[in-house]
């Protein structure tokens, strides 16, 4: 059963949630990017950096190259995932509704490959942390942070999906699509021609507007 869109998401129009989600992404991403840094700088031994609540360096010294991976591999993640969000920005405020539908279909692909990635280093890290991740304050904050973006960015692919699902129908039928609750469950939409149009009647019926048949 393919996957429905949404109408909107809360109060806003899916055009609206989905600039939302694009500078959320930017402020979200910029911060774990940081967090990345972070624990590459606590890596080397020669700088003596360690994170304050964190994991010494010596405790994974044996293990440095999956980690410098996983913090490589997430950092330019987390710039690509940046820079196609500000893309997209201007793409909905700015480009034409054809350029805008691609953008938007490829940031989608992208953004589920972005989650998948990270899910993949993040049960890397905290395997290798397991027990010890609740013990350590700023391991805490870490895995909290990474499960919290990882809700959003879930909720924020439903968004960009019911998004795409919105600027289609306005390239194929020319109109905005009008989905409203009341004529949904009214049966009233029509999606042949894009409009309105009076619920199918059996036949036999008249509409109250149709006068009486002549004896």
């Amino acid at each position: 059963m393919p996957l429905l869109p949404l109408d909107n998401f809360l109060c806003w129009k899916l055009k609206v949630a989905t600039l939302a989600i694009c500078v959320y992404t930017i402020f979200a991403a910029t911060l774990a990017a940081i967090l990345e840094i972070l624990d590459v700088a606590s890596l080397n031994e020669g700088v003596n950096f360690d994170v304050s609540g964190g994991f010494k360096s010596e405790w994974r010294a044996h293990a440095w190259e999956g980690w410098l991976a996983c913090n490589l591999v997430m950092f330019f993640a987390h710039l690509g995932i940046i820079a196609y969000s500000v893309l997209m920005i201007f793409a909905i405020k700015r480009f034409p509704t054809y350029y805008e539908y691609s953008l938007t279909l490829a940031f989608f692909v992208l953004f589920i490959c972005y989650i998948l990635i990270e899910l993949g280093t993040a049960l890397y890290k905290y395997s290798y942390y397991a027990n010890n991740i609740f013990r350590l304050g700023y391991l805490i904050f870490t895995f909290i942070y990474w499960v919290a973006r990882t809700i959003v960015n879930i909720v924020g692919v439903l968004i960009i999906y019911s998004r795409i699902a919105e600027v289609q129908y306005e390239i194929k039928y020319g109109e905005k699509k009008d989905l409203s609750q009341w004529a949904s469950r009214a049966n009233l939409l029509d999606l042949r021609s894009g409009m309105n149009t009076p619920a199918l009647r059996t036949p036999g019926t008249r509409t109250p507007m149709q006068p009486p048949e002549s004896r």
